[in-house]
């Protein structure tokens, strides 16, 4: 089974829920896809990495960092990052708030 494969079963094992479900928009919904249950396993954060740099790696411009919004992108961007050092093509993570923190470095 390819990794891709192996990550929709994850997906589907661990992160997808049916049922009637509320959404932040007030919506319902009749399923639910809950990403941090996948993201936050061991298998699934690797498999996520390892497939977001494979489409990274895959792009003619040079990718210089990884990141998005916090708290989503936090298992993601630190898969990959993670992923590439592995590989010897170490590209640097960050995370983006909500807010400006009010105390550290900022």
């Amino acid at each position: 089974m390819d990794e891709r494969q192996r990550l929709k079963e994850l997906l589907l094992e661990k992160s997808y829920r049916e049922g009637t479900f509320t959404l932040t928009s007030g919506k319902t919904s009749d399923f639910y896809i809950d990403g941090k249950q996948t993201t936050l396993d061991a298998e699934g954060g690797y498999l996520c990495g390892r497939l977001l740099y494979e489409l990274i790696r895959s792009e003619t411009d040079p990718i210089s960092a990884v990141g998005g919004m916090t708290l989503g992108a936090d298992p993601l961007v630190t898969a990959v990052s993670l992923v590439s050092y592995l590989e010897k093509q170490p590209i640097p993570a960050f995370i983006v708030r909500k807010e400006a923190k009010g105390h550290g470095t900022g």
